[in-house]
């Protein structure tokens, strides 16, 4: 059976070869320093004896500890990392055992076999929406075989079906088959030498600079410091060398688990199951903020519970159909609203992107065994019970302490969450068309005299959706292009519509996209117009008029909501230094800055509240917390400390103004949305 498993391919191959060749340089490189290091210990060790010998007093005795010490201090600073503990815990785990569980074992037992691989060290659960496979980082398992344990997610059982699961096993244990994981361990001690030589030193240099007591071993430490510095410049040069291969070889380990996968189950399930997989993710990850957010008010019995509810709302939002008691993610769904021609490979990036991922999935050699659409937490004895110890957990684990009212069930949470954060969808009748575009028509008057077309037009079809969609993607394009045309050296080279440029020449695309984008432009403000018409037409005589003051009012928040927006986006960063230590001169120049910004920002909140077209739809408590800051005559730092209810006010003033503008904005776009919805209804 081994020999029918898919066999890595050309590119997997490379990719290894290039990551043996890194890893090689980088410990070549890192042994020098330490051959170094020991040199510089003899070398040093002989001068202090010679300087003993030839006279041996207190001073030369002290200059002799000195000179050994910097010998001794580099090569502690080389290998120190070895001597770290490590801060990893397995107690948000829960470590499942055959006999506990047998219909899951009975399942890795089919997929170990499957794939003809070692069982597994030990089987952990965890909360997460994930599966992983794991094996000790200590710096000895370099050189000593250890066993791979592999970690399932609680949160990914509770949204898959058994032959979903079947298919993130199979991917697991597709790694465990690869010999190259190998690499993975000695990439790990190499990032952990990186990590502890380069960018952890710092309470290190500071023990030496600041603990040397006599000015001879205060000179000794700063003589160590100098070599560290050096060496911690030799090995900079080499990680990103490093990270970037092993980067590559890792997405390439992906593919390849992938087609194990697909080879020993089917690539229906396999799709299906890493198309809801971020979905599963951001119901699970919802439901713990609104806990978090809800500050101990509220604590879940059972947080997967609440999870399977989250995937019920955001499938409803979404118009995700259920298939399996599961919500159905069809592939379209992921470029729906990534129209963008631009890519750009991320070299740091250990996954590849799902598109690609399912591309290849869709390619692979496979058995295309039967589906199994049972849902996949059945398997799990006692689930229930399971799921709220990992609860408990996952709570302990993200500090959220056990106070407040426990919530059990989901009809409570629904209520909460919906209350919480209510949800404003503009109206189905539209097709989705304005849940990204606004109807911002200038000179309106000017389309109340053209007649009405006779024809039949679909304003909100699909070809006018995709219209929307496209032009968020080209402007979106455009800001990269841009971006990438004023830092040529942040990457090398970038794909368009599936052709490699070069970064410099990314300049030479934004004409073109620029046209691209006004012909967008052009084409939706076209439709908008007929829109207008024909609502025009439907409306009596004083429906015409409200319609018309409706879209002006509109066109005047649109084009002051970008005033008001930089206003906000201006005066922040003069915040900034509030949120960072700071030395009492250095805030004191800070808060000038502040109080200088601060007089034209008051000078536009006013505008907001007395002068703007926002002003008759701000309500007056609102309009009273504006005025207050308005008013106001802070000076937020004195006597050497900030004064913390004047902070707190200027910040919850901000946050206000951002609430404030984001919301009557929005509600005026449905509030004149709604008003065509009625004309068409009332005709």
């Amino acid at each position: 059976m081994t020999n029918n498993l898919p066999p890595i391919s050309a590119a997997y191959r490379s990719k290894l070869i290039s990551a043996i060749t890194s890893i090689s340089v980088f410990f070549l490189v890192y042994f020098i320093l330490i051959l170094i290091s020991l040199l510089l210990i003899f070398l040093l060790g002989y001068g202090a004896l010679q300087i003993v010998r030839l006279h041996s007093n207190y001073f030369t005795i002290a200059i002799a500890l000195g000179l050994v010490s910097v010998g001794l201090v580099v090569f502690y600073y080389l290998i120190k990392f070895i001597f770290k503990k490590s801060n990893y815990s397995n107690k948000h785990l829960i470590e499942v055992k055959r006999k506990n569980q047998p219909e899951f074992f009975s399942m890795i037992d089919e997929m170990v076999k499957e794939t003809a691989v070692k069982q597994p060290g030990k089987v952990f659960l965890s909360s997460e929406v994930n599966a992983s496979v794991s094996y000790s980082s200590a710096f000895w398992s370099m050189f000593f075989p250890v066993r791979k344990n592999i970690t399932i997610g609680m949160g990914l059982i509770n949204t898959t079906t058994v032959g979903e699961l079947k298919t993130v096993l199979a991917h697991e244990f597709g790694h465990f088959s690869q010999r190259s994981m190998k690499i993975g361990g000695y990439v790990n001690q190499a990032e952990k030498i990186i990590f502890d030589t380069v960018y952890n030193n710092r309470d290190f240099e500071n023990s030496l600079k600041y603990g040397s007591g006599h000015w001879i071993y205060q000179l000794s430490a700063w003589i160590s410091i100098a070599f560290i510095n050096a060496f911690q410049y030799i090995l900079k040069i080499f990680s990103d060398f490093l990270f970037k291969n092993n980067a590559s070889l890792r997405r390439e380990m992906e593919f390849h688990a992938d087609s194990v996968a697909t080879y020993v189950t089917n690539p229906k399930e396999q799709v299906s199951a890493l198309l809801r997989l971020s979905l599963s993710d951001t119901a699970f990850n919802s439901s713990v903020i609104f806990y978090a957010e809800s500050k101990q008010a509220y604590l879940p019995e059972n947080l997967f519970e609440n999870q399977t509810a989250m995937m019920k709302i955001l499938s409803e939002r979404n118009n995700y159909p259920y298939e399996n008691n599961l919500p159905k993610v069809d592939p379209e769904d992921l470029t729906r609203y990534n129209k963008s021609k631009i890519e750009i490979d991320d070299p740091w990036s250990f996954h590849p992107e799902n598109d690609r991922r399912i591309e290849m999935i869709l390619k692979n050699k496979t058995k295309n065994i039967p589906e199994n659409n049972e849902l996949a937490k059945n398997i799990i004895r006692g689930f229930d019970e399971v799921c709220k110890a990992l609860t408990k957990k996952h709570l302990t684990m993200c500090e959220i302490e056990s106070t407040g009212e426990i919530i059990s069930g989901n009809e409570k949470f629904v209520q909460l969450y919906n209350e919480t954060y209510p949800y404003k969808k503009i109206s189905s009748a539209f097709n989705g068309y304005y849940e990204h575009h606004n109807p911002v028509l200038e000179n309106i008057e000017d389309l109340t005299g053209t007649p009405a077309s006779t024809e039949t037009y679909d304003f909100f079809n699909d070809e006018n959706l995709s219209l929307v969609y496209e032009k968020a993607g080209v402007r979106n394009d455009l800001y990269t292009l841009e971006y990438l045309a004023a830092n040529s050296r942040t990457v090398k080279t970038f794909k368009c519509n599936g052709r490699l440029y070069k970064t410099n020449e990314a300049r030479i695309l934004i004409p073109r996209f620029t046209k691209n984008l006004e012909e967008l432009n052009s084409r939706l403000a076209e439709n908008d117009k007929k829109i207008f018409t024909y609502y025009y037409r439907k409306a009596d005589a004083n429906d015409k008029e409200t319609l018309v003051a409706k879209y002006k009012k509109f066109a005047l928040l649109d084009h002051e909501f970008d005033v008001f927006q930089n206003s906000i986006s201006n005066f922040i960063p003069h915040l900034q230094f509030i949120s960072v230590t700071l030395p009492v001169e250095e805030i004191r120049k800070h808060r000038a800055v502040l109080l200088r910004n601060e007089k034209p920002f008051k000078e536009i909140l006013r505008k907001f509240i007395e002068e703007s077209g926002y002003q008759e739809l701000i309500t007056p408590e609102d309009q009273q917390v504006i005025k207050e800051f308005i008013r106001s005559e802070y000076i937020y730092f004195n006597n050497d400390r900030y004064i913390q209810p004047e902070i707190d006010a200027v910040i919850n003033l901000v946050n206000k103004y951002q609430e404030i503008l984001n919301t009557t904005y929005t509600d005026y776009k449905e509030e004149l949305l709604d008003f065509q919805t009625r004309l068409d209804q009332a005709s």
